[in-house]
């Protein structure tokens, strides 16, 4: 309800501390609690690791240069693993190799801002990442879809 205001509140203290940032999440699924940690003397602002859902963030212009000097669309993966990767916290590190450098200054909102609508097993909730399959390297077809069938020889 108090959207406006407290993203002014958080860009405040981001200029107080005279932050250097190029994401940070207003929304995201905090997957291990225990490896976030606090800006020093912040009051909102967190240090994020690894998460799902990006549902919501500001992104500066330094940030999206940084993520799209990697032409992530030559290595196409979800948003949710595409950040964490390039603020070099991502658990799968073959994928980490990917890409260089992986210097993304990302922060994180506390408490998150914005919720989803739906959460994983209610009516209504959709996704188009959750049940997603890894297409493999060289394999652009990805693995669920079936190999096309040879047409017979026709001999006249």
């Amino acid at each position: 309800p108090n959207f406006k205001s407290e993203v002014l509140t958080m860009m405040r203290e981001v200029e107080g501390f005279q932050l250097d940032w190029d994401l940070i999440y207003l929304s995201r699924k905090i997957l291990d609690h225990k490896k976030e940690k606090w800006l020093s003397g912040s009051s909102r602002l967190v240090i994020p690791h690894y998460s799902y859902w990006t549902a919501a963030y500001v992104l500066s212009n330094s940030g999206a240069r940084k993520l799209l000097q990697q032409k992530p669309l030559q290595k196409m993966m979800a948003v949710d693993e595409y950040l964490p990767l390039m603020f070099n916290s991502h658990p799968n590190t073959a994928w980490s190799n990917s890409f260089h450098p992986r210097d993304l200054k990302a922060y994180s909102i506390s408490p998150l801002i914005i919720e989803p609508q739906f959460y994983i097993g209610q009516k209504g909730y959709l996704s188009d990442t959750e049940a997603s399959t890894v297409i493999e390297p060289g394999n652009l077809e990805g693995e669920e879809r079936k190999p096309k069938k040879s047409a017979s020889k026709v001999e006249l």
